[in-house]
């Protein structure tokens, strides 16, 4: 009888892990929590009204506390093509801009950020590369549901000349 009754208990105990419930009490429904995730889509980035890149790319938006997110792009290369030369890899490595602080309003979600970069190399040719420092400005980015529109205007400083060269770029892309 006593054989019986601790399986039985046994059987209760395993049996209640079964109903223990998993679904929305998990959810983080702060601000950051509701826009953090992978996002795919196309990157495009023009100097002078010029299009001089148009890649796929993926990024995140990690929270940072409940109203501020990081937007990051790992190992971020973009390939810019000038003119009909062959591509130029600028590498940024891994781009991270820190505390974009939140807004939401009507269903969507805004935020802006800036990041200084010092000493990227620019390749000018195989044997040359050109040292600039940029300042990475995201402005009013937002989501709207699982979908991301994320500004950026990046200020190329170089050879002691501040502002040298203005690269805008505009990445879309939706929620994994």
């Amino acid at each position: 009888m006593k054989r019986i009754s601790f399986f039985m208990f046994a059987m209760l105990i395993g049996s209640m892990s079964l109903f223990t419930a998993c679904g929305d009490d998990d959810d983080d429904t702060t601000p950051s929590g509701i826009v953090a995730g992978t996002y795919s889509g196309t990157l495009v980035a023009t100097i002078e009204e010029q299009v001089v890149a148009n890649e796929a790319k993926s990024l995140s938006l990690e929270k940072n506390g409940d109203n501020a997110v990081d937007v990051v792009i790992k190992d971020f290369t973009l390939n810019v093509i000038l003119g009909d030369n062959d591509p130029i890899p600028v590498n940024l490595g891994d781009l991270r801009v820190e505390k974009c602080s939140l807004t939401q309003k009507d269903g969507k979600t805004t935020f802006s950020g800036t990041k200084d970069l010092k000493g990227i190399q620019v390749p000018l040719s195989p044997e040359l590369n050109l040292p600039a420092d940029c300042k990475v400005d995201i402005v009013n980015a937002t989501v709207n549901g699982k979908n991301l529109s994320l500004p950026i205007e990046v200020a190329v400083s170089a050879m002691e000349v501040e502002n040298l060269l203005s690269v805008k770029v505009q990445y879309t892309g939706t929620k994994k």
